[in-house]
């Protein structure tokens, strides 16, 4: 299967998901991310602004401020790369590219420290740590320098044995679901 079938196959399943349930499943992703030591311990987090069927992460935006850690989204800059700019509540976004909420501030994101935590999306990933994401390299091109933990939130029945891969496909270093947490 093409990546492209794979994006439409996974896209389909997770659009299929009935909303109590993707809210039940939103609320227990939510609460292991939080749960983690990497999550306790990182004082700059990396969020995607969710949209659609996406994981959601709104409500863990709101839990990190509530804990006062330095929360970061990405802007897209050009068709090649993005940046991370600060927000601190809901009213710091407008509609950006794609029709993901962009943040409005000019505080970019510079720490780049092993203990910071960045949430990645995926569409599907597998076992083998493999991610299908969008098709654009945004956070492949992002991952490749980021020296902290990335985290791939996806819901049960996208995570399967693997998903087609390029050679610049970067992994993520943690995958959880609602009912596992695997680490590489």
């Amino acid at each position: 299967m093409t990546k492209k079938e794979c994006r439409q196959k996974y896209l389909k399943l997770r659009n299929d998901i009935p909303a109590s349930q993707k809210a039940e499943f939103d609320k227990i992703l939510t609460d292991k991310i939080l749960s983690l030591p990497e999550f306790e311990s990182a004082e700059c987090i990396l969020l995607f602004a969710s949209v659609g069927s996406e994981v959601d992460t709104w409500d863990l935006f709101s839990e990190c401020i509530r804990q006062n850690k330095k929360v970061y989204f990405p802007k897209c800059i050009d068709g090649e790369r993005m940046e991370f700019l600060r927000a601190a509540s809901k009213n710091d976004f407008t509609v950006g590219k794609y029709g993901i909420p962009e943040p409005i501030s000019d505080e970019k994101y510079i720490s780049n420290s092993k203990n910071d935590l960045s949430l990645i999306p995926a569409l599907a990933v597998g076992r083998d740590f493999s991610r299908l994401g969008y098709g654009k390299g945004y956070y492949d091109r992002f991952l490749k320098t980021f020296k902290g933990i990335s985290v791939c939130p996806v819901y049960s029945g996208l995570l399967c044995e693997s998903v087609p891969t390029d050679e610049f496909d970067i992994q993520p270093k943690i995958i959880i679901t609602p009912t596992e947490s695997i680490r590489r």
